[in-house]
């Protein structure tokens, strides 16, 4: 307990100054190899997006740079993250529904500190809801993204939760991700692992059913606590 809490400082301390923060060598806690160091900063994978049922990695509209990120279905090192970490990290303000191309050198190198990070969260599922037509998904009104509100507290309000995507590239990977499966995560303690993303695009949400701009999207791999910390996978 007295080492999660020293690595839970220093990860504050690090995302707090901006500084990109190497843990110390040891098991990672996901998939990634044990005693190898993990990494809060952008671990400069490139997503790896075939065309999925006739729909590009870009999109049909909005932000492609943004559509790209949202639409990986890559595997990473998974570094464990506490969700409160997650929440405080900063970002630049200015970014709020520019498309990426737009963003300034400094304001891209602020976020590429940290977006692409492989990251292990624990938390609470606040609510979820399956998401509207997308250009992320080629508008198509059947494949469409779960939104999920994620949370440290089961007591929690939206306004205090980090966004999480489950898409349907990744669903297609995951037998058991059914719709029923998904629904049942609503008030449940769960680990998820998957990608550091910012979504510039709802700046309006802030305050009200988001606390910050950055999201884990997509998740990779969902597990639900059956007590006692013995997480089980929905994929099972």
């Amino acid at each position: 307990m007295r080492k999660q809490a020293l690595l839970s400082i220093f990860l504050a301390l690090c995302v707090l100054s901006m500084v990109a923060c190497t843990l110390p060598s040891g098991p990672t806690g996901g998939t990634g190899t044990p005693g190898q160091p993990g990494t809060l900063a952008s671990a400069n994978i490139t997503p790896q997006d075939p065309t999925y049922k006739g729909c590009p990695a870009d999109g049909d509209g909005g932000d492609g740079t943004l559509n790209t990120f949202k639409n990986r279905t890559d595997e990473g090192p998974w570094t464990v993250v506490d969700l409160s970490t997650l929440l405080s990290l900063s970002y630049p303000s200015d970014i709020a529904r520019k498309q990426r191309e737009n963003w300034s050198d400094s304001d891209q190198a602020a976020i590429a500190q940290y977006e692409g990070a492989a990251v292990e969260v624990t938390g609470y599922v606040l609510d979820l809801k399956h998401e509207g037509t997308e250009s992320t998904n080629c508008h198509s009104s059947s494949e469409r993204d779960y939104h999920v509100w994620f949370a440290v507290n089961p007591s929690d309000d939206r306004s205090q939760s980090l966004v999480i995507e489950i898409t349907p590239r990744v669903r297609a990977q995951r037998p058991g991700w059914t719709d029923s499966a998904i629904s049942s995560l609503k008030g449940e303690h769960v680990r998820i692992r998957g990608w550091l993303l910012m979504d510039q695009e709802h700046p309006e949400q802030l305050g009200q059913t988001r606390k910050t701009l950055w999201e884990i999207h997509p998740i990779m791999h969902i597990e639900i606590d059956q007590g006692g910390g013995n997480f089980v996978s929905i994929d099972s």
